[in-house]
């Protein structure tokens, strides 16, 4: 309960980039009620898009654990019970996630000759929301796909390379590398390390220019 009240003083921002860890360590409280997730339900709350989204999608990427889903299940039915419109913009993420699934699965299971071509006619034929969000970061908002700019990569995964089309049409279109099969959480936590020492780095002085990208693990 003390660490939980000092972690209270951090900024949501800071909160932010400290959810992945927090997430983790709910594993081992002894209860699911606990000072720890009633801090994390609060603020996310609070904050839905900064920290309530990065919660969201730490509980989702792990409900497949039969030793955490009990607890990570509940907590995000609380979060979803109570969270307001943000719950709206979460299903249509959930909704596009499950499509990419579909598609990433697929073009897996095709000759490498062929798969640009399943891909670009899968994508082709899904029906995504007139507008979402995408689960990198919900400050992007898009409105489809541009298929024809869409491809698959060539390591192990089968990573795709998706262009999204701005919901805003004054905007520039969103390029995301998306995988599926893999577990992201170890990328997450490279980078999330790198922006933590980032952060450190500019408030003690030096600028050392670094520009690292986004991942989530929804």
């Amino acid at each position: 309960s003390y660490a939980v009240a000092c972690l209270e003083r951090i900024t949501d921002a800071q909160l932010g980039d400290l959810v992945l860890q927090l997430t983790q360590v709910l594993k081992y409280e002894a209860r699911h009620d606990s000072a720890l997730a009633r801090m994390l339900l609060a603020r996310s709350l609070a904050n839905p898009h900064q920290v309530g989204h990065r919660f969201f999608w730490s509980l989702m990427s792990e409900m497949h654990l039969a030793e955490v889903s009990e607890r990570f299940g509940l907590l995000l039915e609380e979060y979803l019970r109570c969270c307001g419109p943000h719950r709206g913009e979460l299903l249509k993420m959930a909704e596009v996630e499950s499509l990419l699934v579909r598609a990433a699965k697929l073009v897996q299971t095709e000759p490498k000759s062929h798969r640009i071509q399943v891909l670009r006619q899968e994508l082709a034929s899904m029906a995504f929301p007139d507008r979402f969000q995408v689960a990198l970061d919900p400050r992007i908002e898009c409105s489809g796909l541009v298929v024809e700019k869409c491809r698959c990569m060539d390591s192990k995964k089968v990573p795709l390379w998706l262009v999204f089309t701005n919901a805003d049409p004054l905007g520039r279109n969103h390029t995301v590398m998306y995988k599926s099969g893999d577990d992201l959480r170890q990328d997450a936590l490279t980078l999330q390390i790198i922006r933590i020492m980032e952060h450190q780095w500019e408030r003690e002085g030096p600028d050392l220019r670094l520009s690292p990208h986004g991942c989530a693990a929804p």
